[in-house]
């Protein structure tokens, strides 16, 4: 089932190049401690995340696994940031998934691209700029986007 309300995103090869650069940067073995990069990333958040809404561990059975999910959906959108689109049949997979959980709200989406802007911006420090924010935002907003309109899509049809 395809989403009915298509979800775009436009970037900039500059846009593009500082994403997949600044993931790059954040990725590297030696940012992490011990654990895969994108998952080190991906724990950070989920640490920022329980501290502001504890509420939320609950969602979560191993979060260890959870981060590694995470840092692994966002490594492939930011690899494919060049053509996005080609992703979205995977996006709408997760967003299937998470539809039958109905404890998982959009809004939760919403706090957790939140705390993913956040968490960058505190490993980069001086060096996070609009101009780097922005078209995190918008790839943030396109992923979760995708998703959650497929998720939501899979409530619908079961009501």
């Amino acid at each position: 089932m395809a989403v009915a309300d298509p979800i775009t995103i436009s970037l900039t090869t500059d846009e593009i190049a500082l994403v997949q650069d600044s993931w790059a940067e954040a990725t590297t073995p030696n940012a992490a401690n011990g654990d895969e990069p994108a998952t080190a990333i991906a724990s950070i958040l989920y640490n920022g995340l329980f501290s502001l809404h504890p509420e939320l561990k609950e969602l979560f059975d191993d979060i260890n696994s959870q981060s590694a999910s995470l840092g692994a959906v966002l490594g492939v959108a930011i690899g494919a940031l060049s053509d996005i689109e080609s992703i979205t049949p995977a996006l709408e997979s997760l967003g299937k998934l998470h539809g039958r959980i109905p404890s998982v709200q959009p809004e939760h989406f919403d706090v957790v691209g939140k705390i993913l802007i956040a968490t960058l911006s505190d490993k980069f420090g001086e060096k996070w700029t609009l101009e780097l924010q922005t078209p995190w935002v918008k790839v943030y907003a396109y992923v979760s986007g995708r998703i959650v309109a497929s998720m939501l899509a899979v409530r619908d049809a079961n009501v």
